[in-house]
């Protein structure tokens, strides 16, 4: 549930319309989301092998930090915590608000108000628990995965239908302009299936880690595909792929044409529901990264304090908490996303190749748990995410080096850490 609640945010609600803008093939658009899938899943059994051996809270902190020394992890957890971590918090929390706002009208001033209290709401649930904050995320998991799945009965009651409309299945002639547009348009995919890495950073609070983490990870992720396939196929019936582009609440026009406004409606409380359940999920695992950096790094020792009563990072939470509530009153969700995505992905090439070198360098510590199809699978995502990387650099230069200037912030903050005395126990 924490995965899937993770990578099933608003991406699925809203990507479908940038990908057709750049790909016209609904046989390219499918393979696009079964190739998004196969590479998640990829990066998903290398990391179950990482949290086999290392079934500890703080998830790819610990693994960078265990194969690339302190320095590295503490770029990581400082990256994940100021640069993308908060910013995911701060974007899932506004677009909360933009639905929920179709639901209960209110202004865009109070808007962004209602996306403060969300993340205030559900710092305080997780702060009481992980077990409140696991029922929290299963209840909104469940709910998100009937709506998609409402999404895929409508899409099966009008197959064969003369309402549907005719998709053209074949497959066009591949040259290198339409092999550079799925390259652009496989940027959103990749991005609407971030997220699989999340249950990696409770290991220290789940029964069995070696058995529960691989297995939540993995089966996570192939029902998440399932679903996205199953999703895209459905608009693809209701929504003419040279339309598509100019549809960017697809989901909204599949559900208004089976149920009119009521369904209308209704997707405004999936879409506002599944953020909610993601926004919970982050924040669940966010405050565990600074609980992890807390054991190695002075300078975040107070954030690992954990509560006497309810035994969570308590400070570590809400510090994540009123920095991403700082990001929704300065920050818009392209500008965070942008910025935040090149940098954090560099970080996870570096796990997965790490999880290469550990099999060369520690060939006898336990695994518990093996990554299928190696080393094929860490070879072909760590290709593919360098290649992701590089197009974004590209395409976005700005931004990507105002992130990488806030990731450089981090090397004066070690160096500060480093010269500090660690605190008594």
């Amino acid at each position: 549930m924490l995965v899937i609640g993770c990578i099933v945010g608003v991406g699925i609600f809203r990507t479908a319309s940038s990908i057709a803008g750049q790909l016209t093939s609904p046989v390219l658009i499918l393979a696009l989301w079964a190739v998004g899938g196969l590479i998640s899943l990829c990066g998903a059994l290398c990391y179950a092998e990482l949290a086999s051996m290392f079934p500890a809270s703080g998830g790819d902190y610990v693994y960078i930090t265990e194969i690339y020394g302190r320095f590295s992890g503490f770029l990581f957890g400082w990256t994940k915590l100021f640069i993308e971590r908060t910013g995911t918090i701060a974007i899932l929390g506004f677009v909360f608000a933009e639905y929920f706002s179709r639901v209960v009208p209110y202004d865009t001033h109070t808007l962004r108000w209602v996306a403060a209290a969300s993340i205030l709401l559900l710092t305080a649930v997780n702060t009481a628990g992980v077990r409140w904050g696991t029922y929290v995320q299963n209840v909104f998991t469940v709910l998100k995965i009937a709506a998609l799945a409402c999404l895929i009965l409508a899409g099966l009651s009008i197959t064969g239908h003369p309402q549907a409309v005719p998709v053209n299945w074949s497959l066009p002639s591949l040259d290198v302009p339409l092999v550079q547009s799925m390259g652009v348009a496989f940027v959103f995919v990749l991005w609407t299936f971030g997220g699989w890495t999340e249950a990696a950073y409770v290991g220290e609070e789940v029964k069995n880690p070696t058995r529960n983490i691989p297995r939540s990870i993995i089966l996570g992720v192939v029902l998440t595909t399932v679903l996205y396939l199953g999703v895209n196929w459905s608009y693809l019936l209701f929504v003419p792929v040279e339309t598509l582009p100019k549809t960017p609440l697809v989901a909204s026009r599949v559900m208004q044409d089976v149920l009119g406004n009521t369904g209308a409606t209704f997707i405004a409380w999936m879409v506002a529901c599944s953020a909610f359940g993601a926004l919970n999920g982050y924040i669940l695992t966010g405050g565990r990264i600074l609980y992890a950096m807390a054991k190695n790094h002075p300078v975040f020792a107070r954030l690992g304090a954990v509560h006497p009563t309810w035994h969570t990072p308590a400070l570590a939470l809400w510090t994540n908490a009123l920095i991403a509530i700082l990001l929704v009153f300065t920050k818009t969700f392209e500008q965070i996303m942008t910025y935040s995505t090149v940098v954090i992905s560099v970080f996870f090439v570096m796990a997965v190749i790490g999880m290469m070198i550990l099999r060369r360098t520690k060939p006898r510590q336990a695994r518990p748990y093996r990554a299928w199809g190696y080393p094929l699978t860490p070879i072909l995502f760590a290709l593919t995410m360098s290649g992701f990387i590089l197009d974004v650099c590209v395409k976005e230069p700005g931004e990507t080096l105002f992130g990488f200037l806030l990731l450089a912030l981090g090397l004066p903050l070690y160096r500060y850490s480093r010269a500090m005395k660690p605190l008594s126990s």
